[in-house]
């Protein structure tokens, strides 16, 4: 706890006074079959750079500024030497976005073609903005955790890990092309992505709810599978928070769950938004994502 209280503390310091902060951030614009879609790239290191980044997708009634401002990576981007980018869905009603997984909210966002869009997008992060194209991370909450899966499933490859935080999977039908790195996170109190699955207790989500989220243990199940990971797992727990470990084996990928019994919906270390519910308060979300890419991104 005290490293994470450091951390915070000179990510802080980083966003309030380092000048690559206030230099390097911009927003950028994809075509997509005559769309113009739009992202918000901060700690933009430049062409022939190779740097990691990091694409933090928002929740379905988010933006790319909302999820910037909530998720606390832009201090962890200057202070690590990552990029972090803010991609943005579609917008369904004034200033809310959200992402079509193929399974929700499917007549505001239905006919958008998410998938070409982020392709686009870390075509363009590789040719102009120095990713390196063996280090693209993706992450994102609620909806934007759901979206992550769904691009999981179908680009695999394109990808080095991925950490969905407080988000489900709808359909187990497309399996990854390879073995990914995950890092599940999710809070035994949230009523509006329950763990057990089923449909949302959320009267606005569920009604736009085309399916069942898939149970929290299915979706492990899934991805330990197409991991080739390791059984059992390496369980430990602190405080709330349960840990399960999946090794990965030879030519395999990790799998790790993360369940904080008392947590809620919503980015970890964030207040709550609805009365009743209180997001994940035992670790900041993204501090805990970017360690576990950070490893990630030292693998050979």
């Amino acid at each position: 706890m005290l490293l994470v209280g450091v951390i915070a503390i000179f990510s802080a310091l980083a966003l309030a006074f380092h000048p690559a902060y206030a230099q390097n951030s911009r927003e950028i614009s994809v075509a997509v079959e005559g769309t113009q879609r739009r992202a918000v790239v901060v700690n933009d290191l430049g062409p022939g750079r190779n740097s990691p980044v990091v694409i933090v997708l928002h929740g379905g009634q988010g933006s790319a500024d909302a999820q910037r401002e909530r998720s606390g990576f832009d201090g962890l981007a200057v202070l690590e030497g990552f990029t972090v980018v803010y991609p943005e869905g579609t917008e369904w009603a004034p200033g809310r976005h959200a992402w079509n997984t193929g399974f929700l909210m499917r007549r505001q966002v239905g006919q958008a073609n998410d998938i070409a869009y982020l392709d686009a997008l870390i075509d363009l992060l590789i040719r102009d903005h120095g990713a390196d194209p063996r280090k693209i991370f993706m992450t994102g909450g609620s909806n934007g955790a759901m979206m992550t899966l769904v691009y999981a499933t179908q680009r695999a490859e394109r990808l080095a890990a991925i950490a969905p935080v407080v988000g489900a999977m709808f359909s187990f039908d497309t399996k990854p092309s390879r073995p990914l790195p995950i890092m599940l996170i999710n809070g035994g109190q949230d009523n509006e992505v329950p763990s057990e699955g089923g449909f949302s207790r959320n009267p606005l989500v569920s009604r736009n709810q085309a399916a069942p989220y898939k149970p929290l243990a299915e979706t492990v199940q899934f991805w330990t599978a197409a991991n080739r990971s390791l059984m059992p797992p390496v369980i430990t727990r602190s405080g709330s928070v349960t840990t399960s470990v999946y090794r990965a084996a030879p030519n395999g990928a990790v799998t790790i769950s993360i369940v904080d019994d008392v947590g809620g919906h919503g980015w970890p270390g964030t207040r709550g938004r609805r009365q009743g519910n209180n997001p994940i308060q035992s670790f900041d979300g993204a501090e805990r994502v970017w360690e576990f890419f950070k490893t990630q991104s030292e693998i050979p």
